[in-house]
Formats: C-alpha cells, sequence, structure tokens
C-alpha cells in the first residue's frame, strides 16, 4: 500500500473502540520502556480502554492544550483551578499540562468537596475555573448556602469540560460567577488536546489541522458524508508515537463544517458544538434523534429551561412520540399552549420529526440544573 498524502488515509480499514480495548499491547508503537504514562477512558459507552503515552505525546498534549487556554484568554498570570477528576482519566490532565506549559498557577483539587472548592477559590483569588458545566453550577449553589457571592471574586474565565452548556446556561454562569468568557471544551481520553471551542462561532470547535486529521461518515455504511451533515467522527492522529489512532471511529457524532478561514482568525477544520455520542440516540420513524439536539432548541424559549424527556412507545407501528418539557419558574401558563405548535414546528423544521404531543411539566420536575434529556422507549 503506497500512501502519498493524507487524502490516501482512506485505503486503511477504520479502527474501532473494541479493537483497541483487546490489544493495548499489539498496538502499541513504542517499546513499553519508552512509556511514560497510561491513561483510560471513563467508560462512557462501553469498557474502560488504556491509552499510552510517551514523553514526546504528553509534550503534544501540553502544547495543543496551551494553544487552546491562550485562545481563551489565559495567560501565565492567571490562577487556574481544575475541579474535574484527577487519576486515569485524562481531561484534568491535559488542562494542567497546558497550563504549566503557559507558566501559569494550578490549584490542582479535582472533583468533589464543594465547600474546600469555594474556600480555595477565595483564599488563592482563582481566575480560571475549569470542570463539568453542573459542577459549576453547583459550586454556585453551595456558595449561595454559604452566603457568598462568587462575584466579588478574582474569576473571569470558566471553561466547560465533559457536557456542552446551552446559551441560557452560559448566560447563567456569566452572572453567577462574573465570568467575562465562558468555553466550553471537547476531547476525549483517546484523543486528548483535539480542538477548541471558536471565540467568535460558540456552535463549533476549531480541530489542530497539526495534530489530527478528521472524517464525517455515516454511522452504520461508514462512507464519507458532505459539508453540514450530521455523522459519526473518524480520527487519525499525525503525531502521536505511543499509541496511534487509524480512522478511529470516535462513536461521537457532529458535522463538519469546513476547512475556511474563521473570522476569529484560525484556518484549522471546524466541527460543530453539538457533539453526541452515537449511544445515545434513538430513532423516531426512522430518523435518528439526539436528546442535545432538542435541548439546545428548547432552550431557545425564555419559557422553557431546556431540560426535557423523550418518550417512544416503539410497540405501535407509528411510533407514538411526546416530548416532557421543562417550564422555567416564571413561565406563564398563557403562554404556554401557544408554544406547542411553535416547538412541535421547530423541531420538524431543524430534526424532520414530528412529535405527537408536547407535555409541559413544573420547574424541578427533572432534577434541576444538573440534569440531562433522557430517552423512555
Amino acid at each position: 500500500m503506497r500512501i502519498k498524502s493524507l487524502e490516501d488515509i482512506t485505503k486503511f480499514p477504520f479502527t474501532t473502540r473494541e479493537e483497541l480495548e483487546r490489544n493495548f499491547r499489539d498496538i502499541l508503537s513504542v517499546p513499553f520502556s519508552q512509556v511514560a504514562t497510561v491513561r483510560m477512558t471513563s467508560g462512557t459507552t462501553g469498557l474502560p480502554m488504556a491509552i499510552a503515552h510517551t514523553k514526546k505525546d504528553i509534550d503534544n498534549i501540553a502544547e495543543s492544550s496551551a494553544r487552546k487556554l491562550t485562545y481563551h484568554g489565559v495567560t501565565g498570570k492567571d490562577v487556574i483551578q481544575v475541579t474535574a477528576a484527577y487519576g486515569l482519566w485524562q481531561g484534568a490532565w491535559s488542562v494542567h499540562w497546558g497550563a504549566e506549559k503557559i507558566g501559569a498557577c494550578i490549584l490542582p483539587v479535582g472533583s468533589g468537596d464543594t465547600g474546600r472548592q469555594i474556600r480555595i477559590i477565595k483564599q488563592f483569588k482563582t481566575t480560571v475555573l475549569y470542570g463539568v458545566a453542573n459542577y459549576h453550577f453547583r459550586i454556585a449553589e453551595v456558595a449561595k448556602k454559604l452566603g457568598e457571592s462568587l462575584r466579588n471574586y478574582s474569576l473571569r474565565i470558566g471553561i466547560c469540560v465533559a457536557e456542552k452548556p446551552s446559551k441560557k446556561q452560559i448566560e447563567a454562569l456569566k452572572k453567577e460567577f462574573g465570568y467575562k468568557n465562558v468555553a466550553i471544551d471537547y476531547g476525549a481520553t483517546e484523543f486528548p488536546g483535539f480542538s477548541v471551542n471558536c471565540e467568535e462561532n460558540r456552535n463549533f470547535h476549531h480541530v489542530w489541522a497539526d495534530y489530527y486529521l478528521i472524517e464525517v461518515v455515516d454511522p452504520k455504511t461508514h462512507e464519507p458524508l458532505e459539508e453540514g451533515e450530521r455523522g459519526e467522527l473518524a480520527i487519525t492522529s499525525l503525531q502521536r508515537e505511543a499509541f496511534p489512532l487509524i480512522r478511529y471511529l470516535s462513536r461521537d457524532v457532529t458535522r463538519y463544517l469546513g476547512f475556511e478561514r474563521c473570522d476569529c482568525g484560525m484556518s484549522h477544520p471546524k466541527v460543530g458544538v453539538n457533539i453526541d455520542r452515537e449511544d445515545f440516540m434513538t430513532k423516531i420513524r426512522g430518523v435518528p434523534v439526539f436528546p442535545s439536539q432538542i435541548e439546545f432548541m428548547l432552550s431557545e424559549f425564555l419559557e422553557l429551561t431546556g431540560r426535557c424527556q423523550i418518550m417512544v412507545d416503539k410497540r405501535t407501528p407509528k411510533q407514538e412520540a411526546v416530548l416532557r418539557v421543562e417550564t422555567s419558574k416564571k413561565a406563564a401558563k398563557a403562554t404556554l399552549e401557544s408554544l406547542k405548535g411553535q416547538i412541535v414546528g421547530e423541531i420538524k423544521n431543524r430534526i424532520g420529526v414530528t412529535f405527537n404531543d408536547v407535555v409541559f411539566v413544573p420547574y424541578g420536575t427533572f432534577g434541576g440544573k444538573y440534569a440531562k434529556a433522557s430517552i423512555i422507549r
């Protein structure tokens, strides 16, 4: 097989998660004596998978993460508090290594003990808070109970990892913490330092083209899709030493949005910010539906929180689909009925699915700020 250009990568077969899980030692491209560290996936969609890195691999992750932090306005003068879990999971380590690269002060607090997180924010004058989006809200909630106003502290940048906050949630974070900027981090243990959330348009990520080659393919046939079509992200690493990825089927579903130079100044390829795990998808009358798509649309209505529950009765040929939608605290009952048609219409226009009914439920039904959309089949 002759490889003359990056386009020739399509001559290789795809790599699956199962193959990587079963063949850790066989896939290593260096002697194990050259492995500097091993990370493991969190097991979101299957068994944990081990990933090895050499010292050069760590340096590359640090470099790509440092770029990301710098792009979002983080400097060597900042104090970065990492509330993501350390241990074998990659998430906290990527930002940690990147922060070291730019010379920032790192507070490697890790997850949990929210009261302690708040005390550390106050004591060390944290300026950048990194962690799961919902945990940001948890910190704000506990701070209120303690009579503390996070806006009075030194926080200026929030970086959300693992979950994509809605537009409403981003505005709420800015209000609660006094953030000047809220960025969305995307990546995985299999491909750390993958991309950066665009500052001009939060609806997409720029993928670092010198570190990763991407394809978006049909999740079932693995045929390439056109720009703008939604499909599975296949990833090829370009500089990995220990554990290279070749056309790795990530099970993450998104849209490829082109390579043109962006208003932010970057010319790295773009993928949509609404990235879902294929395993979280359901089909309604043959049309794939992801909870985050519905959440994103619902969050545009002031009367709604964006939280919802998708109910599909697959026992019937027509597959009756009902959407349970949580209302905001101040939603007026008189306006809700008129929203039903708008919601059904918006979902039909954007996704191509018609819900048989929309049922409004009171604020807090789905567990408050920390709830995610669910599917009942």
